[in-house]
């Protein structure tokens, strides 16, 4: 059994090298496909942990009239944390906003000045931070019901609305657009490698057709004589693999620091930096896959046993 498997490992090496030129095409190709395969993966994680840092630091504020009473206040924030959509529910009194509101201007005496002779102008709030900012229909009709909108302060609407509202929406609309692209663009690179190595399979059995006559007249196995051209593809795929992990590599690790100033590719990079063994199988079995799929259907095709 090993030594039938040596064997067919070392017809499928002599037919890589054979036909270096289509062997060097189909392989280049496949290194592409599994390039992009990889590094929209590096992207995609890095959009979503860029988004998800951006959503976590969003949280609502619903300002509050002087006149709320402490029962009201309890039931308003039962109501908003018993919908699923809240991650949080924090009451942030007067006193409180006015010492933050403080801290914030602490180097323009001006406005601690003005601010001493008007008092406390702020409102007491209630700060809510939402599981998913894009989705708050279900936390606005709290509000908008009557017995908690008349706690509300109308003067000083939701802090979350409008511009930063539409902020995050388009910062979602080009994560979602990058991640179609990146999902289309792998799937054409892995049907062109695919009819690359289906037409390289091809001509290989077009080449050999009279070493496989005479195998089929000596009596040898059909695996025998297909393992060959399975396993030639199979190298485009472990080359192909290996070479497309060292370049996702180089170019997150060397590259990933630079863009940390506008994406978040640190948990990426860690993951990378953890995995590297789990990266490789991964790569290695998806060229494996896509190289021995392809041979099989040129096979079946082709050669006929």
């Amino acid at each position: 059994m090993w030594l039938q498997f040596w064997r067919v490992m070392h017809a499928g090496t002599r037919n890589f090298l054979r036909n270096a030129w289509l062997s060097t095409a189909a392989t280049a190709v496949m290194t592409i496909t599994l390039a992009i395969i990889v590094l929209s993966f590096i992207s995609n994680s890095a959009l979503t942990s860029t988004i998800k840092g951006v959503t976590d630091k969003i949280d609502i504020s619903l300002y509050l009239n002087d006149s709320v009473t402490p029962g009201q206040l309890q039931t308003f924030e039962a109501a908003l944390s018993a919908d699923p959509n809240v991650a949080s529910v924090t009451y942030l009194s007067k006193a409180d906003a006015l010492s933050d509101y403080q801290r914030q201007i602490s180097g323009n005496q001006q406005l601690l000045e003005g601010l001493q002779l008007a008092g406390n102008p702020l409102p007491a709030s209630i700060q809510v931070r939402a599981k998913d900012p894009r989705h708050l229909d279900s936390i606005i009709a709290i509000t908008n019901e009557p017995q908690f909108k008349t706690l509300l302060d109308p003067t000083a609407p939701p802090s979350y609305s409008g511009q930063n509202k539409a902020t995050i929406n388009r910062i979602v609309s080009v994560s979602n657009f990058f991640k179609r692209s990146e999902l289309v663009a792998s799937l054409m690179f892995v049907v062109i490698s695919t009819l690359i190595i289906f037409n390289t399979i091809r001509m290989a059995i077009f080449t050999r057709r009279e070493e496989i006559e005479i195998m089929k007249l000596v009596g040898a196995t059909k695996w025998f004589i297909r393992g060959p051209f399975v396993f030639e593809a199979a190298m485009y795929g472990i080359i192909a693999a290996v070479i497309a992990v060292a370049l996702s590599y180089v170019i997150l690790l060397g590259g990933g620091p630079k863009l940390g100033s506008y994406i978040n590719v640190q948990s990426t990079i860690n993951f990378f930096r953890a995995y590297p063994i789990l990266v490789i199988i991964g790569e290695l079995v998806v060229g494996i896959f896509i190289g021995a799929f392809s041979s099989l259907l040129a096979l079946s095709r082709y050669l006929k046993l």
